[in-house]
């Protein structure tokens, strides 16, 4: 028997439109797969979902693919032998298979979609749909008051309040601010030629440099500050330094990164705007976002390059240069200390292990023992700031600032155990120190007026200097001037221990040259706590420091820059509370040899000196 498809769908008009398809053989593939002689486009119905066979002449048979059902008549079945007389009603999913008998033996299969109950679509979602319809604002009526809103909005309201700036008086100067000056520069508001000396023209290094150059005279300096002061700045004038000649800085800078960075040079030179100029940083007229908002102290610091851009390759741009390339901490150079010599200071790299030529025989370790002689000296002297061994602080005192240490004083510091006094006829006499021909002299004057300390070969006593008490020991009034000399420029004379002497007729000294700063590149701050001290509060100088292991006055007691990344540089894996590690710790772009300027710190220098059993050496 013959199969004929006849699919049947619906006109809006509600007229039916029939296409009739005969199939090939007496079997049919129902399903949504396109392989199947009667598909069905719904998801509830799987790709091959039954097969339906012609048995005998009027019955058909239905087998399900798989383990999904179909209905026959209102029954949700696997497998069903119907009679086609019947007019059996087949549902798969949303379509429903009617079978009927046609001419000529042939079985009719109607296929058409369900018919969906009253109120409902086809997909069981109620005819309105989920959401109820507006009955006052439909989409299409909120879309135009959006609209007009959005037109109000954005060009009547401004049109509006532009209304009231029509009849505004225009500042002629203020049309060109950007914003207020910062409070340091607010009494130049009125002085506009101060800085901006030409017309259309950027504000030049020399505007700033009139003010603020640090490299001119102290007269000069003086004068601009008496002149600001008068034209009503509240502030003390600042002088600064350049960081390096303008040529160098232009040549040494590297060339912008990125896009942005390279469309804003150009457009900086299209408008004539240089880099590299003091306002290229420090940045006036910044506008306030906020009203009433005060204005910025000082000008906006914007920089445009960072410490480690600009020296990355540094020697590749600059290749005369005597700076070493510091890319990262990680990779930061080692210290080049600069070291005193006979043509000036000359810098090494403390790599090669360089001595020191202080002109000075001192050796730390004998001065830090706890059981030698200076040691038993000092418990004699509890007095005078001693009373137990010597330590750093007993000779090394602090800055005004804290940060390093003021210069060694033979008198103040030296001279409790190493005495100056010669003489003690009508009191204790002091030999002048500092000239060896005022030494000569003074002792020249005072040959034959009674006993010479240092003429002959023990020490007085310590703690006794200018007492008026007596010498250990020296020659009888009479000495000629040549012992006395002599014994003073001699071995365990006042002279001899501590300075290198040469014994020819002008008694000639090797010069004492003791710097104020081995490191005048970089500035290491002495007074942040964590550098004096240790985690039991006691001096931490050894930490950096090995002066209790050196022997000779020419060790160099520098520390490496690995010492310093035991701390600064870490992540928080090695260490919990890293210590920074920016180069602004220990320099400064104004000031290369000192870091960048913090709040100030009370003076160190005033504060009173303890034992040196319980120093705390900054």
């Amino acid at each position: 028997m013959t199969l004929v498809l006849r699919q049947i769908t619906r006109r809006v008009s509600g007229a039916e439109i029939v296409r009739e398809k005969v199939l090939p053989t007496d079997t049919a593939r129902i399903g949504r797969g396109a392989d199947c002689e009667i598909r069905l486009p719904d998801l509830a119905v799987s790709l091959h979902h039954a097969t339906l066979t012609v048995t005998t002449p009027g019955r058909v048979s239905l087998t399900s693919a798989g383990r999904e059902p179909f209905g026959v008549d209102g029954r949700f079945v696997t497998q069903a032998d119907v009679d086609v007389s019947r007019a059996p009603r087949l549902t798969f999913g949303d379509h429903v298979l009617t079978l009927s008998s046609g001419d000529g033996g042939r079985i009719l299969i109607n296929l058409a979609a369900a018919e969906p109950a009253e109120g409902e679509t086809s997909s069981g979602v109620p005819a309105g749909g989920v959401i109820p319809r507006a009955r006052i604002f439909g989409r299409r009526r909120i879309a135009w008051t959006l609209g007009l809103g959005i037109v109000a909005l954005c060009l009547l309201w401004p049109l509006a309040a532009f209304q009231g700036h029509l009849k505004a008086r225009i500042d002629p100067d203020q049309q060109w601010s950007t914003g207020p000056l910062s409070s340091a520069h607010a009494f130049l508001e009125d002085d506009c030629q101060a800085c901006h000396q030409q017309a259309f023209v950027a504000v030049t290094d020399a505007s700033c440099k009139a003010c603020h150059a640090g490299d001119q005279t102290p007269a000069a300096m003086a004068a601009a500050a008496t002149s600001v002061r008068r034209a009503g700045s509240p502030d003390t004038l600042s002088f600064v330094r350049d960081h390096a000649p303008r040529g160098r800085i232009l040549w040494g800078t590297p060339p912008p990164a990125g896009f942005t960075g390279q469309a804003t040079a150009w457009f900086r030179r299209a408008f004539n705007l240089p880099e590299q100029r003091c306002a290229s940083c420090h940045v006036e007229h910044v506008a306030n976002p906020v009203a009433g908002r005060p204005p910025e102290p000082i000008p906006t610091l914007t920089p445009t390059q960072t410490c480690i851009q600009c020296h990355t390759g540094l020697t590749h741009r600059l290749k005369d240069t005597d700076l070493v390339d510091a890319p990262s901490w990680a990779r930061h150079p080692d210290f080049h200390p600069a070291l005193p010599g006979a043509d000036g200071l000359t810098r090494v790299s403390l790599t090669s292990r360089p001595r020191e030529a202080s002109g000075l025989t001192f050796p730390h370790s004998l001065h830090l023992s706890p059981a030698g002689g200076p040691a038993r000296m000092a418990q004699t002297l509890g007095g005078r700031g001693y009373g137990a061994a010597l330590g750093c602080a007993s000779c090394h005192r602090p800055d005004a600032d804290g940060m390093g240490f003021a210069p060694i004083q033979m008198e103040r510091d030296c001279a409790s155990c190493h005495s100056l006094a010669f003489a003690t006829a009508g009191g204790v006499r002091q030999l002048p120190h500092g000239e060896p021909g005022q030494v000569v002299a003074a002792l020249l004057a005072w040959q034959g007026r009674g006993p010479v300390a240092g003429g002959g070969t023990s020490r007085r006593r310590p703690g006794r200097a200018g007492e008026g008490g007596p010498g250990a020991g020296g020659p009888p009034s009479g000495a000629s001037a040549v012992t006395t000399v002599g014994g003073a420029f001699g071995p365990r004379g006042a002279c001899f221990d501590c300075h290198t002497i040469f014994r020819t007729p002008t008694l000639r000294f090797t010069p004492v040259r003791l710097p104020g700063d081995f490191l005048s590149r970089g500035a290491f701050d002495h007074s942040v706590r964590e550098h004096r001290l240790d985690r039991q509060g006691q001096p931490a100088c050894a930490r950096c420091h090995a002066a209790a292991t050196s022997t000779s006055a020419t060790d160099l007691l520098l520390p490496s820059v690995s010492e310093c990344a035991e701390c600064h540089g870490q992540s928080t894996a090695r260490s919990p509370t890293p210590a920074p590690a920016d180069c602004e710790t220990c320099h400064s772009f104004h000031a290369p040899s000192h870091p960048t300027p913090r709040p100030p710190r009370p003076d160190f220098s005033a504060r009173p000196r303890p034992a040196a059993a319980v120093q705390t050496t900054p």
